[in-house]
C-alpha cells in the first residue's frame, strides 16, 4: 500500500543538490504518495511549479506542523547535508515527526535509527525509522549467475556524477511499460531507493568486495519475479578518479546486454572536482574493454536547457559517437527503440 509523505528538503526543491526531492515530486506515486514538501524557500508554491512542471498537487510548505495539516505517514529525509549527517536542526523536524506518529525514511550516511534519541521516540511511538543506506545483513561475492538471467539487462551508466541516470531510468520504465513491456528497476542509490525501485541496495556504502554481489543478487531477484527487462542504475563513471570503483561494481555486477550512457555535454569539469570530463568516446570505449558493454544510446541531461539546445547537442553526439542521442524527458523513445533492438538481437525481447 502507498503512504502518504512529506519530504524535507528545505533549500534545495529544484536544484541538483534536491535531486531526491525532485525525483519524488516528478515520478510520484511509485513508492510513496507525496502530499507536501517542506522547504521555506518556495513555500506557497505547487512543487511541480518549482520544477517548471507545472501544477502537480504537491504543496510547498515552510514547516513541519503545515505539512501535517496534508495527513502525511511519513516523513522522508531529502536533503543533501555535509558529510551525510543530520544537522541539529532538522534532527528536531525528525523528532517531532516521530511524535506525530510518522515513520521516518532517510537516504543519509547517518544512520538515524542508530540515534539513541531518535530510537527512543520511535519506540515510544511505535513507529519505524528506515535507513535506507543500510547494506543488507547478508552479503556475498558475485558468482556468475547474472550471466543466465532469461531477463534483458540494461545499464544506464554516466559519465559523471549528477547527468540524469535516475531520469534516464524512470523514463525508459515508463515508456517501456506503455509499450507493453515489464520492465523492473535495480536501485544502487537512495534516491531509486526511495522513488519505488523493484530492489536495490547503496553500493557505495557496501563493503568493496560484496559490491558487485549485491547488484547480482538485485537483479537475480528482480529477474525471478517475471520482470523484463531489468534496468540497473549506474553511478557516477568507470573513469571518475574517485566514484570509479562503485561504477565498476555495478558494471560488473549486471553485466549489462545494452547500456544507455547519461550524459551532460555542456559539462568542462567533473561534478564538485577541479578535474576535466573524460571525451564521451573514451566512457564508451572504458565499458565495452572492461565488461564487453554494448553502449545503444546516449541520454543527454536536458535540464535548464532550451530544445534548440538539446536538439544541437544530439545532433553532435550522434555525429560523433553514432549512436542515437536524446534528452529521456522530451524523447524516451529514441532510447527505448536502441534497448529494445539491441535486447532483441540478444534473444532477450
Amino acid at each position: 500500500m502507498v503512504k502518504r509523505a512529506v519530504v524535507l528538503a528545505e533549500g534545495s526543491l529544484g536544484s541538483l543538490e534536491g535531486k531526491t526531492a525532485n525525483i519524488l515530486v516528478m515520478y510520484n506515486g511509485r513508492r510513496f504518495e507525496l502530499v507536501a514538501v517542506i522547504d521555506s524557500t518556495h513555500a506557497g508554491m505547487d512543487a511541480g511549479e518549482v520544477l517548471e512542471l507545472g501544477r502537480v498537487g504537491v504543496a510547498v510548505v515552510s514547516s513541519l506542523e503545515e505539512a501535517l495539516e496534508y495527513e502525511p505517514e511519513v516523513l522522508i529525509v531529502g536533503v543533501a547535508t555535509i558529510g551525510g549527517f543530520l544537522p541539529p536542526e532538522y534532527k528536531e523536524v525528525v523528532k517531532r515527526a516521530i511524535r506525530h506518529g510518522l515513520e521516518v525514511w532517510s537516504g543519509l550516511h547517518q544512520f538515524l535509527s542508530d540515534d539513541p534519541e531518535l530510537a527512543e521516540e520511535a519506540s515510544k511511538r511505535g513507529v519505524r525509522i528506515v535507513d535506507v543506506r543500510r547494506p543488507p545483513g547478508r552479503l556475498q561475492i558475485w558468482r556468475g549467475e547474472v550471466l543466465r538471467t532469461k531477463c534483458g539487462r540494461v545499464l544506464v551508466a554516466g559519465t559523471d556524477c549528477v547527468v540524469g541516470k535516475n531520469v534516464t531510468v524512470l523514463e525508459l520504465a515508463r515508456e517501456m511499460e506503455r509499450r507493453g513491456f515489464r520492465p523492473g528497476i535495480v536501485a544502487t542509490g537512495q534516491t531509486l531507493i526511495l522513488a519505488g525501485a523493484h530492489a536495490g541496495v547503496a553500493v557505495d556504502a557496501v563493503p568493496s568486495d560484496f559490491c558487485p554481489g549485491v547488484v547480482e543478487q538485485a537483479v537475480l531477484e528482480v529477474d525471478a519475479r517475471g520482470f523484463n527487462p531489468v534496468i540497473v542504475e549506474g553511478q557516477a563513471s568507470v573513469l571518475h578518479p574517485a566514484y570509479g570503483q562503485v561504477s565498476l561494481a555495478i558494471l560488473y555486477g549486471c553485466m549489462p546486454e545494452a547500456v544507455v550512457l547519461a550524459h551532460d555535454p555542456w559539462r568542462a569539469l567533473r561534478d564538485g572536482f577541479n578535474v576535466p570530463v573524460r571525451p564521451l568516446e573514451d566512457e564508451i570505449k572504458a565499458l565495452r574493454l572492461l565488461a564487453k558493454a554494448e553502449v545503444v544510446a546516449v541520454s543527454v541531461m536536458g535540464y535548464g536547457r532550451s530544445g534548440g539546445e538539446v536538439d544541437e547537442a544530439c545532433s553532435r553526439i550522434e555525429e560523433e559517437v553514432g549512436l542515437p542521442a536524446a534528452d529521456p524527458r522530451r524523447d524516451p523513445g529514441k532510447l527505448v527503440d536502441a534497448v529494445v533492438s539491441r535486447l532483441k538481437r540478444v534473444g532477450k525481447a
